[in-house]
């Protein structure tokens, strides 16, 4: 991964844990840009809810925008009350 994104490691560094967190956090966010962005456009977050929103707001926002989730409605209707 560090040869595609030119990032030169040290060598004595063999897994993502072990590299700082800086840049392990620009790496996973690089990756889910990338994988948010086979989306759809109609269907992609903003850069802005990426960065600015928990992993559960995007979460739920995906599953919200793709109705992955089924939603109930919180408004009851009663015949009764209907005009």
């Amino acid at each position: 991964m560090s040869k595609a994104l030119h990032i030169p490691f040290d060598k004595r560094l063999l897994e993502i844990q072990d590299i700082p967190f800086t840049i392990s956090y620009v790496i996973r966010k690089r990756q889910q840009i990338d994988n948010l962005n086979e989306l759809p456009k109609d269907k992609r977050p903003s850069l802005r809810m990426i960065f600015d929103n928990s992993s559960d707001e995007l979460s739920d926002w995906i599953d919200e925008v793709m109705n992955i989730k089924n939603n109930s409605s919180d408004i009851v209707f009663y015949e009764d009350e209907v005009e």
